[in-house]
């Protein structure tokens, strides 16, 4: 009886044997692609973290490298694709990014950031109604929003994508505008579809590019007190951008505000000097000798006038360490403006049009 239970013991051991080892086999050879793909998914993973460290070093090229070799591996890893797209832009390789954004947009359809970045360069290469669509997908979803205290807010994600995905809009909006060309109506038409998008916009992203745009619009739309609003909200945001200042002169000046648009002038050609931007500035004071003579033209009827009878001005030439310069007196309005960049006088008059 002992004998046969140590060889039925030894029995059932070989065919249990027998059946993990037939298992294993066939296994491996039913799931013989799961475990490649696994083991090709780890390759990849690992080519995509040598291409991140090598776009942290700015080394493109090896970047390019490491990223085509992962996504070879691992066709799934559309952040791989994402950055590979990134850097094609900087190469203005525009046509391998959109090939890298559209296939991260494949594997991951809900992947905004890709999505708006994708438009962003449709609109580069002109295919600015396919630009628009993209950014209407990403302002027309409805996700759903998980919250975790100081860790994640998809929430708040979406609403700053949203808000510039609306901004994007209003700039392929203001591009179609500029491509209708004498057609006004049609080019109206996209301005104020540009206005739409830029007023979405601002109500998320009140930042100087959004508030100068809707501006620039509202000015281009002879909309004065809209334009002249914004500008000004540009101005508060950002003081030190001559672009603002120099619109709001123009606009201003036609508005036939004179001696508000003669203190925008001087203001944008305060920043130009200190930039060295020597063709703008001798532009904005070309302009703004233009500005004074009106102001004082409504000033003196008989200004032209005293100009032609006026005597030569002294001369300003010096010599200093032998050399002859020219000496300009220190003028204190410069100092009064450099403090005044950040204030826009006009506002509280432009803000019963907004």
């Amino acid at each position: 009886m002992e004998k046969l239970k140590k060889i039925l013991h030894s029995t059932m051991t070989k065919v249990i044997s027998t059946v993990l080892v037939i298992s294993f086999v066939l296994s491996g050879f039913f799931f013989f692609d799961f475990y490649l793909i696994q083991y090709n998914k780890i390759k990849g993973y690992w080519w995509v973290f040598q291409g991140d460290k090598a776009l942290k070093k700015q080394d493109l090229q090896k970047a390019i490298n490491c990223y085509e070799r992962g996504v070879k591996l691992h066709p799934g890893h559309y952040k791989a694709m994402y950055n590979l797209a990134n850097i094609y832009v900087v190469y203005e390789d525009y046509y391998s990014a959109l090939k890298n954004y559209k296939k991260a947009l494949l594997v991951k359809p809900e992947y905004e950031i890709a999505r708006i970045d994708y438009a962003i360069i449709l609109t580069k290469t002109y295919e600015i109604d396919s630009a628009i669509d993209e950014y209407k997908k990403v302002i027309e979803k409805r996700p759903r929003f998980l919250k975790i205290p100081f860790l994640i807010d998809t929430k708040k994600s979406y609403t700053y994508n949203k808000g510039v995905a609306y901004y994007n809009m209003g700039l392929a909006y203001r591009t179609k505008s500029l491509t209708a060309g004498l057609n006004r109506q049609i080019s109206k038409q996209y301005l104020k579809k540009a206005s739409e998008s830029y007023e979405q916009a601002v109500l998320i992203l009140d930042n100087y590019s959004t508030n100068y745009n809707l501006g620039l619009v509202n000015q281009l739309l002879k909309n004065h007190n809209q334009a002249g609003y914004y500008y000004c909200r540009a101005i508060e945001l950002s003081p030190m951008d001559y672009e603002a200042h120099f619109n709001l002169a123009v606009l201003l000046n036609d508005m036939k505000d004179y001696k508000n648009s003669q203190l925008e002038f001087q203001k944008a050609g305060l920043l130009l000097d200190s930039k060295g931007e020597g063709s703008k500035t001798r532009y904005i004071y070309n302009v703004l000798d233009e500005v004074n003579k009106k102001i004082a033209i409504n000033t003196d009827p008989d200004y032209y006038k005293k100009q032609a009878e006026k005597e030569e001005l002294e001369d300003k030439s010096v010599y200093k360490s032998g050399k002859l310069v020219i000496v300009e007196p220190k003028n204190k309005k410069d100092d009064d403006l450099k403090k005044s960049f950040r204030t826009c006088d006009n506002k509280e008059y432009f803000i019963g049009g907004k």
